[in-house]
């Protein structure tokens, strides 16, 4: 066995393989490696060229365009001249607003004058023209959004072309290297592994019953040396093998001592037992005393006779399919006389009994006294029938008065319209009928019953607002809150285009919810941000997400009027207003929604203010499932 080498097994042996694997693996992330650098180097120059060239536009079309406007050639010269040496240009030219030729400067390539010149990105026109090709580009000279003419320049392109084809040279070099490093160094490693490999192949091979096996010797620190130690720990291990076995037979004889102890004292809710393929009880553990009152004896002679008459024991039939198939059954219940008279439930499981030719001799069982547990499952099922009959009857009275009490909003809400608009409408006839006849005093105070008029009917509109957001049936689903956000900011802009605020806002803001109500109560947070830093010089609005634990907690703050603290109590309650209606118009509903909004989503909500410094509301959402409601 000392002559086994690597010849025996060819193309077959571990070192052939791990070489020529390893080696597959290293060319090809060696040539996936090298063919990104270059693809990356290869763009990063054609984007830096073409920022250049976006950069340079905007400037060269700022300086042309006072000039073309005056027709000033010689400034036009001079600034073409210094733009072609400056940025290497081949051609540069200037067409007037009738596209007729101005001024041009630098020599034009031989393509057709008369094929329009398409601006496609410079990485697109080097990909798709042979190299050398000149990079064109038209773009129109304006003054004022005007387009007074247009320029048209030709940018060389072969210094970039010759950069991409050295990176990509190099690349190829630099990855040739690496292979034959990586083939020299894989191809020791291999060898140093498979030495030692072939060493404990034939310690393995030496070994037969009878014989002492030999220590396998080998220094390696690696796996294979871990290898050799476990070997010889196995071939030490052989020599035990009888004992082992006398000491296995043992643990049986005892563990079979136990498991006779554990049948034999049982709780006094279960029994074992065991039948023949006939249902011929041989054996019940003594545990049948305490759940049916009969002795072992007893019951093996007579347990036909304790069977009642219960219906549920029809499922006995089914033990015969189970004798003949040989399979496990699932758990049955059965119904037993207690000695004393009384019906007693079993749930029964049952598990075939094999010898050792695959043949079933019998089946062993262990049944469960579930009497008192279907008692209280009956009465539980009681209970839940009354209490879903009372759950049915109270919901079925709260939609009744949820009904009436949307009705006799509605009914209110019209009542109350009907006389503040006569009031309205009167008060406006008087100002314009009689504008003549009234001092300033009496003007005054019919613009004041104007404006108390719109209040009251404002405040119908919200309280009707509130009541409906109480009854809203939710949907509840994943919503981004920074798309909202950004909805409600874009109109606040565009409602008061002259106001500057600095607004900060988080991305991914996400969260389960209704959309349509947690849009109320963003409009109703964002918009008093916006509302209470109206008198602010540098405005600014906060709105982010912090995590604790697992709760993730929404912020929206401002630097705006704030309030004082000794209030925050007050302020989620409706009519509850801290500034003065003159300084910050609202009727003090707005929050009470927010409120109701975020209760409804099984969150909560509070706030931080000091008086001139701002303010800061923070929410929780907690509602987890995707469910109507």
């Amino acid at each position: 066995m000392s002559n086994l080498n690597l010849s025996k097994y060819g193309q077959h042996s571990i070192r052939f393989k791990l070489v020529t694997a390893s080696i597959v693996v290293q060319v090809a992330i060696l040539s996936l490696l090298v063919w990104n650098n270059t693809r990356l180097a290869s763009e990063h120059l054609i984007q830096q060229a073409e920022v250049h060239i976006q950069k340079t536009l905007p400037l060269l079309n700022a300086s042309v365009a006072g000039p073309l406007l005056q027709e000033d050639m010689a400034t036009l010269g001079e600034i073409l001249g210094q733009v072609t040496s400056e940025h290497n240009l081949r051609y540069i030219a200037i067409f007037n607003a009738n596209n007729s030729l101005f001024i041009e400067r630098g020599l034009r390539s031989a393509s057709r004058n008369d094929n329009p010149i398409k601006n496609i990105p410079l990485q697109q026109h080097i990909a798709s023209n042979t190299p050398g090709t000149p990079y064109r580009l038209r773009t129109p000279i304006t003054i004022a959004d005007s387009v007074i003419g247009h320029l048209e320049l030709e940018l060389d392109t072969l210094s970039i072309e010759q950069a991409i084809a050295s990176i990509r040279k190099q690349g190829i070099i630099i990855a040739a290297a690496g292979i034959i490093l990586s083939i020299l160094l894989l191809t020791f490693l291999a060898v140093t592994i498979t030495r030692n490999l072939l060493k404990l192949t034939d310690a393995v091979s030496s070994l037969s019953p009878g014989t002492k096996p030999v220590d396998v010797i080998i220094n390696a620190k690696d796996e294979v040396g871990g290898l050799a130690l476990a070997f010889n720990k196995m071939a030490q291990k052989l020599q035990q093998r009888e004992q082992e076995r006398d000491a296995a037979a043992r643990a049986t004889q005892a563990s079979d001592a136990r498991y006779k102890r554990l049948v034999e004292n049982l709780s006094s809710e279960y029994f074992f037992y065991s039948h023949d393929t006939d249902g011929v009880f041989f054996y019940v553990s003594e545990s049948i005393t305490d759940v049916l009152g009969y002795t072992q004896d007893d019951f093996l002679s007579n347990y036909n006779t304790y069977l009642t008459d219960n219906p549920v024991n029809n499922n006995l039939t089914f033990r015969e399919d189970c004798h003949q198939s040989g399979e496990r059954r699932p758990p049955f219940v059965i119904s037993f006389y207690h000695k004393n008279g009384s019906e007693r439930m079993l749930e029964v499981s049952e598990s075939p009994v094999i010898d050792d030719n695959g043949k079933m001799t019998g089946m062993e069982g262990i049944a469960h006294d579930i009497t008192a547990h279907l008692q209280e499952a009956d009465e539980l099922r009681q209970h839940q029938d009354n209490l879903e009959v009372l759950v049915a009857r109270r919901t079925s009275e709260l939609e009744s008065i949820n009904n009436e009490l949307e009705s006799f909003c509605y009914s209110v809400s019209h009542d109350l319209r009907a006389p503040l608009r006569g009031i309205n409408g009167f008060s406006n006839a008087l100002l314009e009928d009689y504008t003549d006849v009234l001092d300033e005093t009496g003007k005054n105070y019919l613009t004041r019953i104007t404006l108390g008029t719109q209040r009251m009917s404002s405040l119908i509109d919200d309280l009707l607002n509130l009541s409906r957001i109480t009854r809203y049936k939710m949907k509840i689903q994943p919503v981004n809150l920074t798309e909202i956000a950004k909805e409600i900011i874009r109109t606040l802009r565009d409602n008061e285009p002259n106001r500057s605020v600095n607004i900060t806002l988080e991305e991914d803001l996400c969260a389960m919810g209704d959309k349509n109500l947690l849009t109320i109560a963003l409009s109703n947070l964002i918009g008093n941000a916006w509302k209470y830093t109206g008198k602010c010089d540098n405005a600014t609005i906060n709105i982010d997400s912090v995590m604790e634990g697992d709760t993730r907690i929404f912020s929206i703050s401002d630097n705006g009027a704030g309030f004082d603290s000794n209030y925050i109590d007050k302020i989620f309650l409706p009519f509850q207003r801290l500034h003065r209606a003159d300084d910050f118009p609202g009727n003090g509903v707005g929050l009470t929604t927010v409120h109701r909004v975020i209760t409804r989503h099984q969150g909560k909500i509070w706030a931080r203010a000091t008086v001139d410094e701002g303010a800061s509301f923070h929410f929780t959402l907690n509602i987890k499932t995707r469910h109507n409601g």
